[in-house]
């Protein structure tokens, strides 16, 4: 949950300079650097919808550029802002007074001198319409970035050029953006929420606490969503696996398998003797039991299935003691076989059979 917090002060008439024609001298803070916010229309966007919001970065070495800072010397003072930027044809219709001197650096604001001569501007700001927006020129430079606050913007403003002040009721800028005349005013502060709705408290203490409470509020929600989510993943992974198990139980997989246990049945009778027997079903098993008859000084049951499997495949492709007394047999009663300069295996073993009598 975004939770925006604006100070925001009462104004009441206090203390002002006014010259002998009854002009209203007062300084004020016009502009500030950071993140605003324009809509698309104001920018000239197209690929948009006109009120889209759209964030514009002011970085402060443009805010306070030096060039920029004296563009406001002179520059007219206005009621409002004008549909137009003020020009020769509409000042008389516009002009409410004049920034008295270059502008300076308060902080991360623009702070400008203004002289207000019209007796409608005067009333206005003795009646509370105090906060101040500048009007200006600017080239907008196309850059995605995320400022030290983390706030992201698309574009980047640079060669501001001040055309006006505007006394307006709110300020683009916000609220601190206005005319040095809240002596011994408290202030206000304002919570803006997401939805729109606004909350406005007496201190900064208590929009502290309201501010807390809705983020907890806001960490509780997305705590309880993780966990939803957490639990969405887990069932579907338990309908994986048991749809896993479902297929197993097809005819064409139980087929595989029967196939498969027969094969192995056989192999390890074919390796081990006729004597071999495996209540198993399980073809891994079967090949360990096999392998732990032929081979019983190694420990089959710490192996893992892949060595088990590939010992058990080596295994098999040697002669079974059947098949090697059978050869040995037709080998005796053929005494025309050609014995290899190299013997081989078999022969090496075939020998040995015959000369077991020597006691070799």
């Amino acid at each position: 949950m975004k939770v925006t917090v604006n100070d925001r002060t009462s104004y009441n008439i206090t203390k002002r300079t006014y010259t002998d024609e009854g002009f209203l001298v007062v300084p004020g803070r016009v502009a500030r650097t950071g993140i605003q916010q324009y809509l698309a229309s104001e920018l000239g966007l197209t690929d948009r919808q006109p009120n889209e919001i759209v964030n514009v970065y002011r970085p402060s070495d443009e805010v306070f550029n030096i060039d920029s800072l004296a563009s406001y010397e002179s520059c007219d003072v206005t009621l409002n802002h004008p549909t137009e930027l003020v020009n020769a044809a509409n000042y008389k219709s516009t002009t409410v007074g004049v920034v008295r001197g270059p502008a300076i650096r308060d902080g991360d604001f623009v702070e400008a001198n203004l002289i207000i001569k019209s007796k409608d501007a005067i009333l206005a700001v003795e009646s509370g319409k105090v906060q101040l927006s500048a009007g200006y020129t600017a080239v907008y430079d196309k850059v995605n970035g995320t400022t030290e606050l983390g706030e992201n913007y698309e574009f980047v403003q640079r060669d501001i050029k001040i055309n006006h002040i505007a006394i307006c009721d709110r300020a683009r800028a916000g609220a601190q953006a206005r005319l040095y005349d809240n002596e011994g005013v408290t202030p206000m502060f304002k919570i803006i929420l997401d939805s729109g709705a606004t909350l406005e408290v007496a201190d900064e203490a208590s929009a502290k606490l309201v501010t807390d409470a809705l983020k907890l509020a806001s960490q509780r929600v997305t705590d309880a969503e993780t966990k939803a989510e957490k639990a969405e993943a887990e069932r579907d992974m338990t309908k994986e696996e048991l749809d896993a198990e479902k297929a197993k139980t097809t005819d064409a997989a139980i087929a595989e398998r029967v196939e498969a246990i027969s094969t192995v049945l056989a192999q390890a009778v074919k390796m081990v003797g006729d004597t071999f027997t495996c209540d198993s079903v399980d073809v891994v098993a079967i090949q360990r039991a096999a392998l732990t008859a032929k081979r019983p000084t190694i420990d089959w049951v710490t192996k893992s299935d892949v060595y088990v499997q590939a010992s058990f495949d080596m295994a098999i492709s040697e002669p079974s003691p059947v098949d090697q007394m059978a050869q040995f047999a037709k080998d005796a009663a053929n005494p025309a076989v050609v014995v290899d300069a190299k013997p081989s295996g078999y022969a090496q073993f075939k020998d040995k059979q015959a000369n077991a009598w020597k006691g070799a």
